[in-house]
């Protein structure tokens, strides 16, 4: 009587590939998540930036801002979540570049501003003005 059936290595094998296409799969989803993750980061920073007046873009200084002090909503939901949201603002001027021509003397200056939402996200922005 001759039974067919599976070699030890034949299972190891098959044990071996499982468990590798788990892994993987596992790994997949951890990065697909870690990418969710950071989009929706991003995506609260679209949402709030736009909140902040122009001169927040302009300014210079280093400061603390919460949206909660900048924008007045009626509604509590609203303002509970906006309390808790810092704005890093962190201004700096940049070298001046001038240009010359016969009749015109142009100034370029050029600030700097790098906002940073609960200290996670930054993004900087620049501000030209002609003189």
């Amino acid at each position: 009587m001759n039974k067919k059936s599976f070699t030890l290595v034949e299972v190891l094998i098959s044990v071996m590939l499982l468990s590798t296409v788990i892994a993987t799969l596992l790994q997949i989803k951890n990065n697909n998540l870690n990418l969710l993750s950071n989009i929706n980061e991003k995506q609260h920073f679209r949402e709030y930036i736009p909140l902040l007046s122009f001169d927040a873009f302009n300014d210079t200084t280093n400061k603390d801002i919460y949206l909660s002090d900048k924008i007045n909503f009626n509604d509590d939901d609203i303002r509970k979540k906006l309390k808790e949201i810092k704005v890093h603002i962190q201004g700096e001027s940049q070298k001046p570049i001038t240009f010359t021509t016969d009749e015109y003397i142009v100034n370029i200056n050029i600030n700097k501003t790098t906002l940073s939402i609960n200290n996670n996200i930054s993004k900087s922005y620049y501000h030209f003005s002609i003189q």
